[in-house]
């Protein structure tokens, strides 16, 4: 499952032909003022998945890390996968295996 989501998350497509690694694949990208994390190394996909399930301020809901993983791929203009769908999992698993040894610090908040 690990593969099938190291293999979703490098994989160009949609209109915008955007990958998770575009954004999330290396250090310093931005995307107005929030700073995205290089999801790649166990320190950045270890801050991500360590404070996921967290409370979105701006929703005024506490969200999942899948919530956030279907959110993020509406944005890139994706076609939303379901919830619980094989490839959000296969991708969760990818994140969590790359941040093994991380410490959870749940739940979160976030902006």
């Amino acid at each position: 499952m690990a593969k099938m989501g190291e293999y979703i998350f490098y994989r160009r497509s949609g209109p915008q032909d955007f990958s998770c690694s575009i954004c999330h694949g290396q250090e310093g990208k931005r995307i107005r003022l929030q700073e995205l994390g290089n999801l790649t190394t166990k320190d950045g996909s270890g801050t991500a998945m360590k404070t996921w399930p967290s409370y979105r301020v701006s929703q005024g809901a506490v969200w999942t890390m899948q919530r956030r993983l279907i959110d993020c791929m509406r944005q890139a203009r994706w076609p939303e996968p379901n919830y619980l769908a094989d490839s959000i999992i296969a991708l969760e698993t990818y994140l969590q295996k790359t941040a093994t040894g991380t410490v959870m610090e749940t739940p979160g908040i976030k902006r």
